[in-house]
């Protein structure tokens, strides 16, 4: 039965009814973190992809208390520069974008950025373009008080991409430009 519900959200989600869709993997939720346990395989998936129609449907401040859950689990069991971390991280970064928490998110993004440093510089280089985007328009240093394993090298990247800023166009949730 929930095997043919999760079929039936993701045909939903396919299909762009993300309303369905989020109803759908709500209840999987639910039902795969009672039954299974809220580190299950199937129960982080149907987190995820609650995140995901919530994105998608402007529901920033539960896709904010979701992915802090998310974000948290990946990172304990899969790690922080793993794909679906770095997923988690993006979607709730740009939930925190459209909250005004601009600073969180550009911690977030600096974080996750670390995150990818040796594994995949171009996606890391774009979340810090990303945090660089964003707190143009604040007063504040998103790698300020933060202990990161490629201090020098973000820091350096960081002041490169702030420097090219000029009239850049705004990022999407991805750091990349929006047309």
């Amino acid at each position: 039965m929930l095997d043919e519900l999760e079929a039936q959200a993701r045909e939903m989600y396919a299909a762009g009814e993300y309303a369905h869709a989020l109803a759908d993997f709500s209840v999987l939720r639910e039902v795969r973190g009672r039954r299974e346990g809220p580190y299950s395989v199937k129960y982080l998936r149907a987190l995820h992809d609650s995140v995901r129609c919530m994105r998608h449907l402007a529901l920033w401040q539960d896709t904010d208390l979701l992915c802090s859950e998310l974000h948290a689990k990946y990172v304990r069991t899969h790690g922080p520069g793993e794909a679906d971390t770095v997923d988690v991280a993006k979607h709730w970064a740009w939930a925190m974008v459209q909250l005004d928490a601009v600073s969180s998110a550009a911690t977030l993004y600096v974080r996750t950025a670390d995150a990818l440093w040796d594994v995949d510089l171009p996606a890391a280089r774009r979340l810090l373009g990303a945090a660089a985007v964003h707190t143009r328009r604040v007063v504040v240093d998103p790698l300020a008080g933060l202990t990161l394993a490629h201090t020098t090298e973000l820091a350096g990247a960081f002041r490169d991409l702030q420097g090219r800023l000029t009239d850049a166009p705004s990022t999407d949730f991805d750091g990349a430009p929006v047309q």
